[in-house]
């Protein structure tokens, strides 16, 4: 670590010395939210893309909700799956409140293990990430090797990105949040700029937050903390950006039920029930990075940056499963114990150019990434479980986890290097844009556990138009994108091809959409296809070896098809509405197994989303409310068991006021409002969520 923090000082001082100490620079507005929303002041009408840069939302083509500060606020969200819930056609596959955040976007999964944090993957923290160290959460949907490369674990659903809190503006204030249970929050926020010319910004922001959280009896600790600083001129900027986080729990766990041993589905418990009381958890994290940009010429700049990250993990966090045995909803379950430490390090740099040939403008980029991922963790499940027995309507009280810690072995020494280069090209003056992509990815996986060691390279290409045939309120786009994944390595000495490596997997995704905005309406019109290939292991004979039982081919593919719809906008002077709809069709295409046709798990056909905020005539003071609808979903992938649909209702209020010449803001919600009890979602193949229960949220804020 100290050597890795030399480094970046040494980084950090050959930037500073690029820059020209006899030239005088201009003065420097760095200006309050400087990235505008929409009317709900929920989503940012820019994002910042990579090696693409800052783009107006209606200028990209692809899929983007950049979620903002204030989203973040108004959910009370306390991690991205509470900010994600906003968009119900995002589904998540781990529970409301687990330790490990996963979701699964257009019919494929985006694990926690590749969030990505301001622009590079593996930097995020392990399990989940705060958004205390957040001021917003960009989500860019379907697979994108052009924008942010290829994911470590592989995930190809979309892009999640965490941007950290920097000092954009001038800000002093101190927050307190209070949930049904106890659980309580407070922390504070500080950011200023100094210099003659606001050159240089700073910004402190650190929270704790403990109590009975999310489930009865389960105690949460919750320690965060981020530095953000700057050097903003005109011909350079430079950031440095660190967090820290911590986790633990005590006492429970949400859980993951299954019922292929009964056959049926039955009705889901109350969302707020603890089924692992003698559990304990924790995580952690921390991270410091460096990175910049540097004007060499008024149309040159040269970017670059390096992070490193250490995550770790122990006890009991995943693995809350309960198999369902008979109809009075008896389970069998276990406890286990595991561990983790990954040390992760990333570094890019680039340039990028602005020319002209005739009547074309250019916006050549030319980059290059790094990533390097060590792990070291515990084998199979952790600790040998311990088995016990519970219900599923009444929980009981035994289970306990194994005491002694699993040891750990290195699993993990690989390095992603990959090479960018674009060109976004337009004419016309801006009413045709095209985007010329494409990100030469190489891997060197090794295991040194396993044995596995290889290396691979693919080449993804990108290709993206927008057209603004009507003025600059409406755009037409169309984009084809690639994603990309590790081959699998079959380690079955029970398979025909033990031992074997497969090629890397690429998903392909063409897109087509429109979007409008107008006064305070804005609209967004996307239609997809995704095709995903993959590997299946299937029943298998060999006559010369009876040991051999299975084999593990390529050739599987399963292709997702869908219509998203989102708006938002004023029906009124105090009237905002917003919603979301989404069609997804979500199939196992080609399998050698009876599987084909079938529906993806976990995918609903049809969600729907509609919130509305009403300011009353006192000054200040909003309600709102929001319905969310998921429809069906398979838990099997033979589609034989089932979940029903179902509707949530979270309603809200919000009083902006000065007391004592301080700006206050209160916040009240109830989330679930009529106690639903539903299943939200699928993890793995056949393990279903419990829906969390209503909850009430009280929060404050005080800006001096």
């Amino acid at each position: 670590m100290n050597r890795t923090i030399l480094f970046l000082s040494i980084a950090a001082v050959s930037f500073y010395s690029m820059a020209d100490e006899t030239s005088v620079l201009p003065t420097i507005v760095v200006k309050a939210d400087s990235q505008e929303t929409d009317v709900t002041g929920k989503l940012k009408k820019k994002a910042t893309l990579n090696i693409l840069g800052e783009k107006d939302v209606l200028d990209t083509p692809f899929t983007i909700r950049n979620y903002s500060q204030q989203a973040i606020e108004d959910a009370h969200a306390h991690s991205i799956m509470e900010v994600l819930k906003i968009d119900p056609s995002i589904r998540t596959t781990t529970n409301t409140g687990h330790l490990n955040e996963n979701f699964n976007i257009r019919g494929f999964n985006v694990n926690w293990e590749d969030y990505n944090l301001n622009g590079a993957y593996g930097m995020a923290p392990t399990g989940r990430v705060s958004t205390d160290i957040l001021s917003s959460v960009t989500v860019l949907k379907g697979p994108n090797a052009l924008v942010a490369g290829m994911a470590p674990g592989g995930s190809v659903g979309g892009v999640i990105i965490a941007n950290t809190k920097r000092a954009d503006k001038e800000l002093s204030r101190v927050t307190a949040n209070f949930e049904e249970g106890g659980y309580y929050k407070s922390g504070f926020d500080v950011a200023r700029r100094f210099g003659q010319d606001q050159e240089f910004g700073a910004r402190v922001s650190a929270h704790y937050g403990q109590g009975e959280h999310t489930i009865d009896g389960m105690d949460d600790e919750n320690v965060s903390a981020v530095v953000g600083l700057d050097w903003t001129t005109d011909k350079a900027k430079f950031n440095f950006d660190a967090y820290v986080t911590d986790d633990k729990r005590q006492d429970g766990s949400p859980a993951m039920v299954s019922f292929a041993q009964l056959g049926k589905v039955l009705d889901a418990p109350d969302g707020r029930s603890n089924f692992f009381p003698n559990i304990h958890g924790k995580q952690s994290a921390q991270y410091v990075g460096l990175s910049g940009e540097y004007k060499l010429l008024d149309n040159l700049k040269v970017i670059a940056g390096a992070g490193t990250v250490e995550q770790k993990y122990q006890g009991h966090l995943f693995g809350t499963r309960m198999i369902v045995t008979n109809d009075a909803g008896d389970a069998n379950s276990q406890y286990y114990h595991v561990k983790l430490k990954q040390n992760n390090t990333s570094a890019n740099i680039g340039l990028e150019g602005a020319f002209n040939t005739g009547s074309l403008a250019h916006k050549v980029g030319l980059r290059a990434d790094f990533l390097n991922v060590e792990t070291r963790k515990h084998t199979g499940r952790g600790s040998p479980a311990v088995s016990f027995q519970t219900n599923l309507y009444n929980p009981g009280n035994g289970g306990t986890m194994p005491a002694e810690a699993p040891a750990m072995f290195k699993q993990a020494d690989d390095d992603f290097v990959s090479y960018s280069l674009t060109d976004q090209i337009s004419m016309l003056d801006d009413k045709v844009q095209l985007i010329l992509g494409a990100r030469f990815q190489d891997m060197d996986i090794n295991n040194p556990l396993t044995n596995v060691k290889y290396s691979e390279n693919k080449l993804s290409p990108s290709l993206g138009l927008v057209v603004k045939p009507f003025g600059e309120d409406l755009s037409f786009y169309t984009s084809y994108v690639e994603g990309l994944s590790q081959g699998k390595t079959v380690n079955e000495e029970s398979d025909a091809n033990y031992g074997v490596t497969f090629a890397p997997l690429e998903t392909k995704q063409y897109e087509i959409g429109a979007k409008y905005q107008h006064g305070s309406w804005l609209h967004t019109l996307t239609a997809y296809q995704i095709e995903k290939p993959d590997t299946i292991s299937s029943n298998y004979s060999d006559p010369t070896n009876t040991n051999i039982t299975t084999i593990t081919t390529d050739g599987v593919e399963t292709t997702s098809k869908g219509v998203e719809y989102g708006f938002s906008g004023n029906i009124t002077d105090n009237a905002i509405i917003w919603g979301n709809l989404a069609y997804i069709d979500a199939e196992y295409t080609k399998t050698p197994t009876a599987i084909e046709g079938n529906t993806v798990i976990g995918q609903p056909e049809f969600t729907a989303g509609l919130g509305v905020e009403y300011k009353l005539p006192v000054d200040g003071f909003s309600v709102n409310a929001r319905a969310t609808y998921v429809d069906e979903q398979y838990l099997t992938q033979d589609n034989k068991l089932e979940l029903p649909d179902y509707t949530l209702l979270d309603i809200g209020a919000k009083y902006k006021t000065n007391l004592g010449g301080v700006d206050t803001t209160f916040r009240a919600n109830i989330d679930n409002v009529t106690d639903e009890k539903y299943w939200a979602g699928v993890f793995g193949n056949g393990f279903t969520t419990i829906g969390a229960g209503r909850t009430y949220k009280l929060g404050v804020s005080f800006d001096f």
